[in-house]
């Protein structure tokens, strides 16, 4: 069923919100009670917290206003209106979840690493949908339509300043626990973004046609076909392109060294793939 464009928009709105919530828990729930700092914007904030008990919320959104300025001249309004959005229903849950924490964790590496995955998936839907929670996600998403750069790396290396205040502050073994935080959120980010990478495959043989075949009836995949030359027996030759899933990976090996055991093969990450058999275009 096609929804319509009100529909997806209230969907959207709904999916914000429950990204941004879900953060708010994440914070209060691990990051907090472990007395793990943060990065850029949140690690701020959680300073100032655990120094002169600011309020997290508050502060949070007080602080991301510049920010909002730079996403309503570098990114769009829309982008800006959604943020602003999930910024406000993230600062009023991180103050209501204040004294939340649903599992009772005396290990702070179990909280750098439960509220790693938890603010990985929660902006991860956030993003998906358009918005953000203010802060470096601002930034990165500027720089990523900028440089293409992904988002969870470039927010891992904007936040190493705060990184160093928190050391100071908070002591090294902590800041080395926000490092391991930063680092999973980074990492869950990117992956749920990108997906698990696809493998672009390149392969050389004289069985080019019967290997082709081959490949399209054992996975179902198709391949193309490039114009090479060898350059030391200057003979044409057929360069095979192909994409497959990471789980038909080992069949296309297979497949290779039945059909062509002097088969040149070549197997690349695309970290992203679109087109059929694979993300949809629209």
């Amino acid at each position: 069923m096609k929804l319509t464009k009100r529909v997806r928009s209230i969907l959207g709105i709904l999916g914000i919100a429950i990204g941004a919530i879900t953060s708010a828990y994440g914070v209060q729930g691990f990051i907090v009670p472990s007395g793990l700092g943060g990065g850029g914007i949140s690690g701020i904030t959680l300073l100032l917290y655990y120094t002169i008990k600011l309020p997290i919320g508050l502060m949070t959104f007080i602080l991301n206003i510049p920010l909002l300025v730079l996403g309503w001249r570098e990114i769009n309004k829309h982008f800006v209106f959604k943020t602003v959005w999930g910024l406000a229903i993230y600062s009023i849950f991180l103050d209501l979840f204040k004294g939340i924490q649903p599992i009772a964790i005396n290990d702070i590496f179990l909280g750098a690493l439960y509220g790693g995955v938890i603010s990985g998936i929660s902006s991860s839907i956030i993003f998906s949908l358009g918005g953000s929670l203010g802060g470096t996600d601002i930034v990165s998403k500027v720089i990523l339509r900028k440089s293409g750069v992904p988002m969870g790396t470039s927010a891992l290396a904007i936040n190493g300043v705060i990184i160093l205040i928190s050391w100071a502050i908070l002591g090294s073994r902590v800041a080395l626990y926000t490092l391991v935080n930063l680092f999973v959120y980074g990492r869950v980010l990117d992956l749920l973004q990108n997906g698990v990478p696809s493998k672009s495959v390149t392969i050389i043989s004289d069985q080019s046609e019967a290997l082709v075949n081959r490949i399209m009836i054992d996975l179902g995949r198709g391949a193309t076909f490039l114009q090479g030359r060898g350059a030391y027996s200057n003979e044409p030759k057929n360069v095979i392109i192909c994409v497959v899933s990471l789980p038909e990976l080992g069949r296309l090996k297979q497949a290779v060294r039945e059909v062509d055991p002097q088969a040149f093969m070549m197997v690349q990450n695309a970290g992203e793939v679109l087109g059929r058999g694979f993300v949809p275009n629209d």
